[in-house]
């Protein structure tokens, strides 16, 4: 009976000494132990007003949330839609499994060498979370990445990725701050625009000025104060499409001496819109060179231009791709208005 009871006694230990150490493997495992940290989502996404993101190479931008909107470093409005994917990133981001042990050194020189830095701030002076975002695993679809919180970096690195998703995420954490600005190239209310200029420099006969008289809109030849009787319903329609064109993308291809000769060269229209509140934004547009050879469907030759994509400088300041659809819908000739 005596015995009995020893060995029951004994393996109550025993079962507690191994609950112990798998509660405590688990753990380890999870990065609460030894100095790991894994924690990297963060829930309340809503509560981040500022990231900054700098590579290994010493670039980086610094996106801030002063109000309702993204700004980048402090000046143009940030792509909604880049800003929604980072921020899906932050809130689902989840350790896949933790680095081999084998892979362990060369993953830490990884990190050290090539990886990009991403500081969250949360209403604070100082980040609450920062990423040292590595490379992609074999398969690419996990990212290497360690956690830093309050000054502390994690002793381990974690494979990140996001379930459900394809693909790693180091891509999602640039630093080129055109690449985050909006693509918008005029947002403005009927309400809120003064005039609107439109130079066809090779048919100028059809250029001409809209100007806001009061509450209503006015159209005039370029240089000229005569107004040009037309149908102010159709005035104001076309003025009201100015809410909303955007460009296609920022030039990533051409080098500088390339994007000279092309700024240098005829333009082939430009558009200014100037607001009541004194804001202007203004876009000179030139042909884009037919590199695909598209051809005529009916006569067979080549097209001097691309027939669907022009280039695009905005505000002296941004060099673009844009496409012919988006901007037909208000590069009207002068003649249209007259007829209508």
């Amino acid at each position: 009976m005596k015995s009995n009871k020893i060995i029951i006694l004994i393996l109550v230990v025993l079962a507690a000494v191994a609950i112990y150490f798998f509660i405590n493997k688990s753990a380890g495992t999870l990065g609460s132990n030894k100095g790991e940290k894994s924690d990297f989502a963060i829930t309340n996404i809503e509560t981040i007003d500022k990231i900054f993101i700098v590579d290994s190479k010493g670039k980086s931008v610094t996106l801030t949330k002063p109000g309702d909107g993204w700004l980048i470093d402090g000046k143009h409005s940030a792509r909604p839609d880049n800003i929604r994917l980072l921020m899906k990133t932050f809130k689902r981001t989840a350790v896949r499994s933790p680095v081999p042990k084998t892979a362990h050194n060369n993953v830490i020189k990884q990190i050290a060498t090539i990886a990009t830095k991403v500081e969250i701030y949360q209403g604070g002076d100082k980040p609450s979370k920062i990423y040292y975002v590595g490379g992609s695993t074999l398969d690419h679809q996990g990212t290497y990445m360690i956690l830093e919180t309050e000054g502390v970096k994690s002793s381990v690195p974690f494979i990140m990725y996001i379930p459900g998703n394809y693909g790693y995420l180091t891509s999602r954490f640039f630093t080129d701050a055109d690449q985050w600005r909006d693509a918008i190239v005029f947002k403005y209310q009927p309400e809120e625009i003064k005039s609107i200029t439109i130079n066809y420099f090779e048919t100028p006969e059809e250029s001409f000025v809209i100007n806001k008289n009061g509450n209503k809109f006015s159209l005039s030849e370029i240089d000229s104060e005569k107004i040009i009787p037309v149908d102010s319903n159709v005035l104001h329609e076309y003025v009201s499409r100015y809410q909303k064109i955007y460009y296609e993308q920022v030039d990533e291809q051409l080098s500088k001496y390339q994007i000279d000769s092309i700024l240098s060269s005829p333009p082939f229209r430009s558009i200014e819109v100037n607001g009541i509140d004194g804001a202007k934004d203004k876009i000179v547009i030139y042909h884009m060179p037919n590199f695909r050879g598209l051809k005529d469907p009916g006569t067979g030759i080549e097209y001097d231009y691309d027939i669907d994509r022009m280039y695009g400088s905005l505000n002296n300041d941004l060099f673009i791709y844009i496409q012919f659809p988006t901007f037909d819908k208000i590069t009207f000739p002068k003649r249209y208005f007259k007829n209508n």
